[in-house]
């Protein structure tokens, strides 16, 4: 090995170093206070059932329980909490890498990282038993192939890049919302026909994962979908506002009207005990409620644009509050919490998915020993006093996403207009679709900071990246001592490159 450039790109990138080391370390500690993993209740349950038994459950899409499935010859919970913090890690890493090759400097790359690796509750959902983290992962994958030439276009990284982000839908349906911006950006962004025959295949390999996961869901549920839950949550959406007067739904669709008395939470008409959907035939999630739910969410929408678009609006201001909402409700904001990470959201004996229970599915999957979380002081106490404190607030989320397109308005530079899309994407559509959340924040941070960082890259980024690919060294003809052209900074060294280490 050599020790002498290894050193020397270790002096270059020290900063960044220092915060990897402390992103490690707190994660460290997070595994050493919440053992084995931290559970999310019913949405816990059901991806482990999927896990274990490779069966869907037609309320929510269940990749996340193929990554469980691919961890379970481990046999250990802790290992999947483990994974998760690699990756929230490796979405630093990636925002640095990136910012790095479009000539930023290395503070303000730093700067960018340092959110993903300290948030509090960044590092709460990656102990979490649920697919918000992995779901950012792949979505930095994506964004790393798209991104990581400045000033190239190439066909060949669009394709693999959809593949990824059409398995994020898998995940969270909220990916295919990006699918279709990534795919709109190629068309507005690209001409000749070359760049539209790889859109046309980014549109399809991109769709693969969905046509996947569809026919294995009809294979189980006789249905070709994704779940049997999008019309009921688009109807949840609707209860926000919906007035049957106005509606005049059919007879078939009264049921669903929303009980009389004070409008709760969008979210919770799914979940309340209250909730109309216990009085349709089959359940919450038959074929038939799905159905009748999209049909009444759809005419609601139509017959009260305004009230949709108040609802979706309040919403998604929740956002930017400085202080973070207790929305839906107090029980839902405590699962993001590290005081309550003990707190049994489900009984232990609630029947899971396919057979048995949470608590024989979590011993199951962890090698037979218990999987309820255990919080082992000191290390406990000392990260709820951290959450308390350490996050970044909704209204600087704010600030980083307004002030990213003011600055590519006004320097009339794009590089950051992928991930500012989809940083909007994936903070928009939950609102749209369903019901604001703390964890939806989550994914829309880091993707968020590196819009803003990107926004302010230098104007030579561009064409310093398209003179590397093209020299000699591009070729292999040049000397391995020879002086290149790269995308960094003026005054730089070949070797000052981040993916030099």
């Amino acid at each position: 090995m050599d020790w002498v450039r290894l050193g020397g790109v270790a002096r270059r990138h020290w900063l960044f170093g220092l915060a990897l080391a402390g992103g490690i370390a707190v994660r460290v500690l997070v595994m050493l206070a919440f053992r084995p993993i931290m559970w999310f209740g019913g949405d816990s349950a059901s991806y482990l059932a999927t896990g274990l038994r490779l069966v869907p459950d037609p309320s929510r899409v269940g990749g996340y329980g193929f990554f469980l499935w691919l961890l379970r010859p481990l046999h250990s919970l802790a290992v999947v909490a483990a994974v998760q913090h690699v990756m929230g890690l490796a979405i630093g890493v990636l925002i640095y890498l990136l910012a790095r090759r479009y000539g930023l400097p290395g503070w303000v790359a730093t700067l960018a990282a340092v959110p993903v690796f300290f948030d509090a509750y960044q590092l709460q959902l990656e102990s979490d038993a649920v697919p918000d983290v992995p779901f950012g992962f792949m979505i930095f994958v994506a964004l790393y192939l798209l991104l990581r030439s400045p000033g190239e276009r190439r066909p060949s990284r669009t394709v693999p890049a959809a593949l990824v982000i059409g398995a994020t839908v898998i995940v969270w349906p909220v990916g295919l919302g990006l699918l279709a911006v990534l795919l709109v950006t190629l068309v507005i962004r690209r001409t000749g026909w070359l760049a539209l025959v790889a859109a046309v295949l980014a549109g399809v390999v991109g769709s693969v994962p969905l046509v996947a996961y569809a026919a294995w869901f009809d294979l189980h549920e006789h249905e070709f979908s994704l779940t049997r839950s999008d019309g009921v949550y688009l109807w949840s959406r609707t209860m926000s506002f919906a007035n049957c007067t106005v509606i005049k739904p059919p007879a078939d669709e009264r049921a669903l009207c929303p009980p009389a008395g004070t409008r709760i939470a969008a979210s919770l008409y799914i979940w309340d005990g209250n909730s109309p959907l216990l009085a349709m035939p089959g359940g919450r999630f038959s074929a038939r409620t799905n159905s009748l739910a999209l049909n009444f969410a759809l005419r609601a929408i139509a017959a009260q644009p305004g009230g949709y678009l108040t609802a979706v609006g309040h919403d998604v201001a929740l956002s930017f509050y400085w202080d973070r909402p207790v929305h839906p409700d107090a029980g839902i904001v405590d699962r993001y919490q590290f005081a309550d990470a003990t707190t049994a959201w489900v009984p232990a004996s609630m029947g899971a998915i396919g057979g048995g229970t949470v608590a024989t599915d979590q011993a199951a999957y962890n090698g037979g020993h218990p999987g309820a979380t255990r919080a082992v002081q000191p290390f406990a106490s000392w990260l709820v006093r951290y959450q308390r404190y350490v996050y970044l607030r909704g209204t600087l989320l704010g600030v980083i996403l307004l002030g990213g397109l003011v600055t590519m308005i006004v320097r009339r530079r794009g590089a950051g207009a992928l991930p500012w899309a989809f940083a909007v994407t994936i903070l928009l559509v939950p609102s749209m679709v369903a019901d604001f959340d703390l964890r939806y924040l989550v994914p829309t941070v880091p993707v968020a900071c590196l819009a803003a960082a990107l926004a302010f890259a230098p104007r030579s980024a561009a064409a310093g990246q398209r003179r590397w690919t093209t020299s000699p060294a591009a070729t292999g003809t040049s000397a391995p001592d020879e002086t290149r052209t790269s995308s960094l900074p003026s005054g730089s060294t070949p070797t000052a490159s981040p993916e030099s280490s």
